[in-house]
């Protein structure tokens, strides 16, 4: 028998939402995998991909019409068999939900986010903190931060982060992603192939080189005399790895179009350049030689046909190499507070 309790969701400010208990969904998660469409290797039975699935079915339900593209972790499990797999090597524990929409499109999707728990289950519930209205008023409606209820722990609730992007992510370098977000309905739910591999390819970052010991498998190469660039997260090449594990290389549908990788990397230097050096550290990666051998004969000419790819663009150097306006610092973005939890 579920019954209706305040629940803090805020310890801070001592925020209560009332939830119905114990957590459930209205729609199963397999059911709604099914209705999205999705491939039997999509694994709901992990907390937050059931989540996902059922954020995104809802959110198809309430706002017909309307384009929403995932990205990050639950992205790749989308699209990529080896990612949900427990035997692949490259399966990597979620953690957040990250999805666009169109700029247009946000205010809607905030609002049907905050209702999906009445909808469509208690499993579904949605918050925003105080913390989170902050930073939303901070970002101007191009970045919205909410949270989902995971769990419920002694009147408190345990909360995971659901990132909204609108039109564009910016991070290290700045993507756009409106034509992703047009076309996620007939691609998978999610950004395109090519684009999920920009959004972890653009990632870099410098650190004192005496930290070296602390990202071995990291390390693109020295920056100056006193620091180095890192790449990728492990979590991030395992994406990477997975993806062109199951995806080839080319221009037809289900594959990694080069095409499309390296166009917005043709007026860019920066982006060219940090998408290149990932792309040459991939088959040197620690997680790239733990993979099988087969696996690797499989996934290391894809790498080369992207790399060539890049070759084929190189945009008109327009920074030296050691100006750190060839991207966007990390540490600089206004990484948002820690989620709110019971701990």
């Amino acid at each position: 028998m579920a019954d209706t309790v305040d629940v803090i969701v805020d310890p801070f400010t001592q925020e209560k939402l009332p939830l119905r208990l114990p957590l459930a969904f209205a729609t199963p998660a397999e059911e709604s995998r099914k209705a999205l469409g999705l491939g039997d290797y999509v694994d709901v039975s992990d907390a937050v991909m059931a989540r996902a699935v059922g954020v995104l079915h809802g959110l198809s339900q309430d706002l017909p019409g309307h384009d929403f593209a995932l990205l990050g972790g639950v992205a790749f499990r989308f699209r990529a068999p080896s990612s949900n797999s427990t035997q692949s090597g490259l399966r990597r524990p979620l953690h957040d939900i990250d999805l666009s929409c169109h700029h247009a499109d946000a205010k809607k999707v905030h609002t049907a986010l905050l209702a999906l728990g009445s909808k469509h289950g208690s499993a579904l519930s949605v918050v925003e903190t105080h913390a989170d209205r902050m930073f939303n008023a901070l970002m101007g409606g191009r970045r919205m931060r909410l949270h989902n209820v995971t769990e419920v722990l002694d009147g408190r609730a345990v909360l995971g982060t659901i990132d909204l992007l609108a039109d564009e992510f910016r991070f290290c370098h700045n993507m756009d992603l409106r034509a992703d977000i047009t076309q996620a309905p007939k691609d998978g739910h999610t950004l395109g192939l090519s684009t999920l591999m920009l959004s972890k390819l653009q990632f870099i970052q410098s650190i004192p080189a005496d930290h070296k010991d602390q990202v071995a498998g990291r390390v693109l190469g020295p920056f100056g005399k006193r620091e180095m660039v890192i790449g990728p997260e492990d979590k991030d090449t395992k994406d990477l790895l997975a993806l062109l594990l199951d995806h080839p290389v080319g221009d037809g549908p289900g594959e990694i179009s080069a095409s499309r990788l390296v166009q917005p990397l043709a007026s860019d230097w920066g982006f060219w350049t940090t998408v290149r050096m990932n792309l040459d550290h991939l088959p040197t990666s620690p997680l790239f030689a733990a993979m099988p051998p087969a696996a690797q004969a499989v996934v290391r000419p894809r790498i080369e046909a992207l790399r060539t790819a890049t070759d084929r663009v190189q945009p008109k150097r327009r920074l030296g190499f050691l100006q750190r306006e060839w991207w966007e610092p990390v540490e600089s973005l206004g990484t948002p507070p820690p989620s709110t939890s019971s701990g």
